[in-house]
């Protein structure tokens, strides 16, 4: 039983990967040149803020809580791929829904 419920939690998390694949060619397919550097720019301004406050929470925080924060990131990081899927299409969606409020105007 738990080997059956392992292999079709693998089979769900392989389609699963597999459509975020697809959305994220998609999405790359049908954002303009300009929003995709925009949300370039973007992820690399919270990229810098972030290592900024993380080194300042870091310098402040207690040997505890680092060691929780630590635990998080490197869970973070093993689902680096789909987390950056996820905030590419967000951004993506609200710098469209920005341009095209400025469009109706």
């Amino acid at each position: 039983m738990k080997q059956e419920t392992t292999e079709k939690v693998s089979l769900i998390a392989d389609q699963i990967r597999e459509k975020a694949g697809q959305a994220a060619q998609l999405v790359r397919e049908k954002t303009p040149e300009p929003v995709v550097d925009k949300t370039t720019q973007a992820a690399a301004q919270v990229w810098d803020s972030a290592a900024r406050v993380g080194q300042f929470a870091a310098d402040k925080a207690s040997d505890p809580l680092l060691e929780k924060a630590g635990q998080a990131a490197t869970a973070a990081r093993g689902k680096r791929t789909p987390l950056l899927i996820a905030g590419a299409v967000v951004i993506a969606f609200v710098l469209a829904r920005r341009g095209s409020r400025g469009r109706r105007r």
